[in-house]
């Protein structure tokens, strides 16, 4: 006896879900890929008054996410990521050069900028930290 197949109204896995909470917020679910250190799902959340705006929503990250350009946010602070740079990128300059930007980082981007988060770091942070680098140390203009 052949096996019938169960029709269900359940979406595909990983395509993500919509249920309203307790606060009385819409909640979307959607399934960005697996951890590679622990095999487990990575979800992504986003949030709504109405359960339109939350479709929307998740559409628009889904769409994100199939397409590629879905960058998943990073913890790393600027220190982490110039100390990965200087021991990555600085390998074929002169050794004086790399001792003047390993100098001019430790003095002044990193107590400036370093516990700032990579993905949080905008323009206007780099322009400010610029500003107050002029204004309160000294450094002056090149043309």
């Amino acid at each position: 006896m052949p096996k019938t197949e169960r029709k269900t109204n359940r979406a595909p896995q990983g395509a993500g879900g919509i249920c309203k909470r307790s606060d009385g917020r819409w909640q979307g679910t959607y399934t960005v890929g697996t951890n590679p250190g622990t095999g487990k799902p990575m979800k992504k959340y986003v949030y709504a008054q109405s359960e339109k705006e939350c479709v929307k929503k998740l559409k628009a990250l889904q769409a994100a996410v199939d397409n590629g350009a879905f960058i998943e946010p990073s913890r790393m602070t600027i220190t982490q990521w110039l100390d990965i740079w200087t021991a990555e990128y600085l390998g074929g300059v002169k050794p004086n050069t790399k001792y003047d930007y390993e100098r001019a980082l430790e003095n002044y981007i990193k107590p400036a900028l370093g516990a700032v988060k990579l993905q949080k770091l905008k323009p206007h942070t780099v322009q400010q930290c610029y500003n107050s680098m002029q204004r309160d140390r000294g450094l002056s203009q090149r043309p």
